[in-house]
């Protein structure tokens, strides 16, 4: 399927903006949305442009979801995510390292569950933790690692 059909042929079905950066698409990227949905990149496609607070719609096409950005003949599958958890690291943040904790102002404790390595300094930062269909993952500042739920 090109641009052209996905225009001509799908419905569009949400209309919004980026809340944030919008860094284009790449492995498993997360796309927070203004009216406070997130939706997540289903299948690996890199493609990157920079924006912020970018216009967006994302079509319905033969029962899937695509989004593309608003003037760009680019577009990638997406799925809608419900029971995301959104709260703020407990101070200090600085990235993660292997075994990392992640203590949260709602009172959740997550751990990292696979080994990456970020550094990364903010002061209490929001946190988004959602399922990417394998796996818990938790996203700081545009940057995600696996994660476990210890509390």
């Amino acid at each position: 399927m090109d641009y052209q059909e996905l225009i001509s042929n799908g419905q569009p079905f949400v209309k919004s903006k980026i809340d944030g950066d919008f860094e284009g698409f790449d492995d498993g990227k997360l796309f927070p949305l203004y009216n406070g949905q997130y939706w997540l990149q289903k299948r690996y496609k890199y493609w990157y442009h920079y924006s912020y607070m970018a216009k967006i719609t994302i079509y319905k096409y033969q029962n899937r979801f695509y989004l593309t950005k608003d003037g760009k003949e680019k577009f990638v599958e997406v799925e809608l995510l419900n029971n995301v958890i959104k709260s703020t690291i407990v101070n200090d943040f600085n990235g993660w390292s292997g075994d990392t904790l992640f203590e949260l102002d709602n009172g959740q404790i997550w751990k990292q569950d696979a080994y990456d390595y970020d550094y990364n300094y903010s002061y209490r930062p929001d946190a988004i933790i959602y399922h990417d269909g394998y796996n818990y993952r938790l996203m700081v500042e545009g940057k995600s690692v696996q994660v476990r739920q210890l509390k």
